[in-house]
């Protein structure tokens, strides 16, 4: 989905809220019934047609290997991935006709044409134009369009393949998935798989066994089962908008954008497996985010369905399903439907919005920034739609801390002892910050004549606590935040893995209630054996189970339930989830809590109306869905999100006194109390029962910080992001060190993190407000709905967006304003380092993130390698011609490998590592454009010699090829003791003998190798040469001596790991050390 932080729109899936549902119906004419609104059914001669679709948004994330998220930051733009918001529709399976009527059939292929939408037509062409202009060349077949929006299904033949061999292809969304649906589809039939990144499962129905139901007449049906990972595209702009120098960020918001295959081998395996097939059933997740996978793989392989034509999305179908055990796979089998166009427009738009929109803002501020001040501590200032807003709440809050000024107030404070429960009333007046007006009660009372206390109401009757309504995406999230200590973007990243296991139903969903059709016996029933809740369930099955309390259906996916039990195979955070949702469902079916409560007023006559105090308690009679849900364990869902402190407290547990209405209380009291103390009192032994008042002063407490769950709230509240997509903002803004997680799960926004959005309020606040987010989501919505065209959307969001952008930069000097007083400029910044070759000036070592050396006499900044350790190398220059820089020493790997690193050539195109592999030169150029935005970014990870092997620094240093790989084999720059060669390519280390005293690496190169011969000296004494020679000349790869005597070592091309962690331990009983454990960071 679309990127909040100035990225490739890439895979990345999060769901964005909103719910569409739609009806169409038609009366039918003559020859076929007419559709309306979103793809209506062909009807019957004389009847009406009708279909559903829509549903509620929702959507996960979903992406592999270098595919990500527009919400996220691509490889060219920022170091750090973001998932972005997308939603998710579930469409009802449309009612087809199965009339076998050759006449009628044709007469419905007239009629659907003649009535289909007006923009159904502008709607293709747009989407043809768009394909074209980010076509490009590819070794897979070209791309057709594809298919019309929402195009209705114009024939259903029921005699298609009869009597003859048909081929299905099943494409699933995950490889996990695609093995569950043939598991559910083979039944006794032998599977064969095939492949290995992607299988490819196949098994064959022939006929009177399992018919394919839009074919049933065939003689056999061949399925075929395989999948894709996530999206199957990317969207990003083209080549000439990726340099982050010359491109200026303002033309982004006008700038094409493109559609590239994030994986080519991804498009030519459905392309191969599509060929000749008959029907194709695409079983992506129920969501908007699906849908627009399953329009990608049309885009794919739709032409080279058997026939050919767009007119094979007649034999495209759509499963709908929620959970991925066999009898949910074989129900949505059988009840196969059509994919929904309009949702995938709607993702489309918001790709679009949020990668043009994240782009622009991200890079601008970025450059700005970074160029200005050393010690921001993010290596890229993102900017998002969504997370922008989500850092908003937070530092709303902080600023609501700071701001806060404690105030004293005084209240009454009334205790009555009676036989032996001290009891602490509340003052019916509340409170007041008038110390003498208290204190004038106070004086009142004890100077009456008959200074006593009379119960005027006692109340006692139970009170049911409701059963918790069924598990949405939301409330999961909150719960393992607040009771299990588990952030949201591990919580969802476990109940995917839970859901892909077979043990949960689809994770992301808005619905709180259990639709009709649910099994709720059957769910119980699998978990009537564990010991942990085995018995509770048995017992509630015999007694009767409970319906749902309360709850909406958004018409998505039910809510979150457990699709099989756990015989203990899980440990983790998989057990603990798990068990909530398994505790919380069977609570959510379980008898309300019973609780007796009692309440007693009081009046202190003197005070008439101003002494009226109150006191209360609660017993459990029946604990109910609270014996399963172990509520203290799993917290209260309560919420305090505006920031203000209830005073009045819930009602205590605890048991309350026998009182009898009207019954006088003795008032005791001294005359302390009526000076502000608490009052001492003296009361007779044998009195039962008694009461005193005095003064309770307490301060004014300013609001804590954000908790995960109060954010969430929040954002559920302003509609920023959706439930999928909620996890992934709030990670995102600790990634970028917008905020840190403090005690009790709170977010503390960082300075940077106050700065960004305090800068933002002072240029423009809409920046930073949810507003503009929600209406962009409404507006999307409407496209999902097909009450919106997706062009007029994204034309008027990008109008709106970009005068604020252009404002925005206007007025950057507002933002610089702060930043200068927070942070240091980059002359302050770094200690000297290495000369430059320019200026002669020393550049400064700033440590970032990112690390790079900075001129400040020319403001010039030289990005350097990550991945490794840069050190100083003085006196020793870079040998290119006009260079002249100061060379360093960079090392990587473990044990570590030493370069040279020239900062100048590392940053140059013709010395780029991505370059040297071509000789076209706008090639060339491109890549390395690519290359150095992720360096600026601090993003890419150099693992090897930072510089090419045809530099001259590593080519008079090279003594060998290195077999193993594509590189060569250089002498240790550390020159000694401990003489080894290192591989600039691979992670190979060769160890020389320990005998060497000097080596040194000759001009002399070997005419056929290429590499250069070394002059040895070895220690008296020592030499393994023939007679004790101490000198010996050689050429490393074809010398026998020396590589009979060498010892190759492969280490692993990352740093040790640095900080606790597991080791050797300290000395301990008898003299043995103990064992480290700890924590460990890379």
């Amino acid at each position: 989905m679309a990127g909040d932080d100035g990225g490739r729109a890439q895979g990345g899936k999060n769901r964005d809220g909103g719910r569409g549902r739609g009806r169409g119906r038609g009366r039918g004419g003559r020859g076929g019934g007419r559709n309306s609104t979103r793809g209506g059914g062909a009807g019957r001669k004389g009847g009406r047609g009708q279909s559903r679709g829509g549903g509620n948004d929702q959507g996960r994330g979903r992406g592999r290997g270098n595919c990500k998220s527009p919400e996220q930051n691509s490889s060219n733009e920022s170091p750090n991935n973001q998932k972005n918001d997308t939603a998710k529709d579930k469409q009802t399976p449309k009612k087809k006709n199965e009339k076998d009527n050759s006449k009628n059939e044709q007469k419905k292929v007239v009629e659907g044409k003649r009535n289909k939408p007006k923009n159904e037509s502008s709607s293709k062409k747009s989407n043809n134009n768009k394909k074209q202009d980010g076509k490009k060349s590819s070794p897979f077949t070209p791309l057709t369009p594809s298919a019309p929006p929402n195009q209705p299904q114009l024939t259903n033949d029921i005699n298609y393949g009869r009597g003859e061999k048909i081929t299905v292809l099943h494409i699933a969304e995950k490889p996990s998935i695609a093995q569950a649906i043939a598991r559910g589809l083979s039944g006794p039939a032998d599977v064969v798989q095939k492949g290995k990144s992607l299988p490819v499962h196949e098994f064959t129905h022939s006929s009177g066994t399992s018919t394919f139901p839009k074919a049933p007449n065939a003689s056999s049906c061949r399925h075929r089962v395989t999948s894709v990972a996530g999206h199957v595209f990317s969207v990003d702009f083209p080549p000439q908008f990726q340099s982050w120098d010359s491109v200026d960020p303002a033309e982004l918001f006008t700038a094409p954008v493109v559609k590239k295959p994030c994986k080519g081998s991804v498009v030519k395996h459905l392309q191969d497996e599509a060929r000749g097939v008959d029907f194709m059933v695409l079983w992506m997740d129920c969501d908007r985010e699906g849908e627009n996978i399953n329009f990608e793989v049309l885009d794919c392989c739709l032409h080279l369905m058997k026939h050919g034509g767009n007119s094979n999305f007649d034999r495209v179908y759509r499963a709908y399903f929620s959970a991925i055990n066999p009898s949910d796979i074989k129900k949505a089998y059988n009840a196969l439907g059509k994919p929904d166009k309009n949702q995938a427009l709607s993702v489309d738009a918001r790709q679009e919005l949020d990668l043009k929109v994240g782009v622009a803002f991200s890079r601008f501020q970025t450059r700005f920034f970074q160029g200005r001040y050393g010690d921001l501590d993010s290596a890229v200032l993102s900017y998002g739609p969504c997370q922008t807003p989500t850092l908003g709440f937070c530092v709303q809050r902080h600023v609501a801390i700071e701001t806060f000024t404690p105030e004293p107030y005084w209240t009454l404070d009334l205790k009555v002892l009676k036989r032996g429960h001290s009891l602490h009333t509340t003052w019916g007046g509340g409170r007041s910050f008038n110390r003498n007006k208290v204190e004038a009660l106070v004086t009142q009372c004890t100077e009456s004549d008959s200074p006593v206390l009379t119960v005027t109401k006692v109340v006692t009757k139970e009170k049911k606590q409701g059963r918790p309504i069924p598990l949405n995406t939301v409330a999961l999230l909150k719960a393992c935040s607040k009771a299990l200590g588990i952030g949201p973007h591990q919580a969802m990243q476990t109940a995917e893995r839970l859901y892909l296991s077979g043990y949960l139903s689809y994770p992301r969903t808005e619905s709180s209630t259990y639709p009709k059709s649910f099994d709720i016996r059957g769910t119980l029933q699998q978990q009537s054996s564990d010991h942990r809740w085995g018995n509770y369930v048995q017992n509630l099955l015999a007694n009767g189970h409970n319906k749902s309390r309360g709850g909406v259906d958004m018409g998505d996916h039910p809510p979150i339930t457990p699709c099989r039990s756990s015989s203990g195979e899980l440990s983790g955070d998989m057990a603990r989830v798990y068990e909530f949702v398994v505790r919380h469902f069977i609570a959510s079916v379980s008898q309300d809590a019973v609780w007796r409560s009692t309440r007693v007023d009081f009046e202190l006559e003197p005070l008439k109306e101003k002494g009226k105090f109150s006191v209360s308690g609660k017993e459990l009679v029946d604990p109910g869905f609270l014996a399963v849900l172990l509520h203290r364990e799993y917290g209260n869902e309560g919420e305090h999100i505006d920031g203000l402190r209830d005073e009045e407290e819930d009602e205590e547990e605890r048991a309350v006194p026998e009182f009898k209405e009207g019954e006088v209380i003795p008032l005791v009291q001294d005359k302390a109390s009526s000076k502000g103390g608490s009052g001492n009192v003296t009361v007779a032994v044998s009195a039962h029962c008694w009461a005193s008042l005095g003064i309770k002063e307490k301060m004014t407490t300013a609001p804590s910080h954000l908790t995960e769950s109060e954010l969430i709230s929040l954002m559920e509240k302003h509609e920023i992001g959706t439930d999928a997509s909620i996890a992934t903002h709030i990670e995102n803004i600790q990634k970028r060190n917008y905020v840190a997680l403090g005690n009790n799960r709170k977010l503390v926004p960082s300075k940077l993190g106050l700065v960004l959005v305090q800068g933002y309020h002072q240029i423009d606040s809409g920046l930073v407000l949810p507003k503009i987010r929600s209406d962009i989501e409404g507006q999307c919505n409407k496209i999902a709905k097909g009450l919106a065209d997706r062009d007029t959307v994204v034309k008027k969001a990008i109008e709106v967006f970009l005068d604020k952008f252009q404002f925005f930069v206007k007025n950057i000097d507002k933002m610089d304003i702060l930043f200068g007083s927070s942070f240091a400029k980059l002359e302050d910044v770094g200690k000297p380092f290495t000369r430059c070759g320019n200026s002669r000036r020393y550049l400064q070592y700033i440590p970032g993130p990112p690390a790079r050396l900075y001129n400040k006499f020319t403001e010039t900044v030289y990005p350097l390698p990550a991945g490794g350790n840069v050190k100083q190398w003085t006196g020793r220059k870079c040998t290119v011609p006009d260079c002249d820089f100061e060379l360093c020493l960079y090392s990587c790997g473990q044990p570590p490998r030493t370069f040279p690193l020239c900062p100048n050539c590392y940053n140059n195109s013709d010395w780029s590592l991505d370059s040297s592999g071509t000789d076209d030169p706008i090639d060339r150029e491109d890549e390395h454009k690519e290359k150095q935005i992720q360096k600026i970014a601090g993003k890419t990870l150099v693992l090897e010699c930072p510089l090419p092997d045809h530099h001259p620094l590593i080519e008079e240093m090279t003594v060998s090829p290195d077999p193993d790989s594509d590189g060569v084999l250089i002498l240790d720059p550390h020159l000694g003791p401990k003489w080894r060669l290192v591989s600039t390519r691979n992670p190979t280390i060769v160890h020389l003998p320990k005998s060497i005293d000097k080596l040194t690496v000759m001009n002399k190169a070997d005419d056929v190798l290429g590499c250069h011969y070394m002059k040895i000296d070895f220690k008296a004494g020592e030499s393994p040469l023939e007679g004790g020679e101490l000198h010996h000349e050689c050429c490393y790869p074809t010398d026998e001596i020396m590589q009979g005597v060498s010892r190759v070592y492969h280490g692993s091309d990352r740093l040790k790991a640095t900080g606790r962690g597991r080791g050797r331990g300290g000395r301990g009983r008898d003299g043995r050390g103990g064992r480290g454990r700890g924590r460990g960071r890379r």
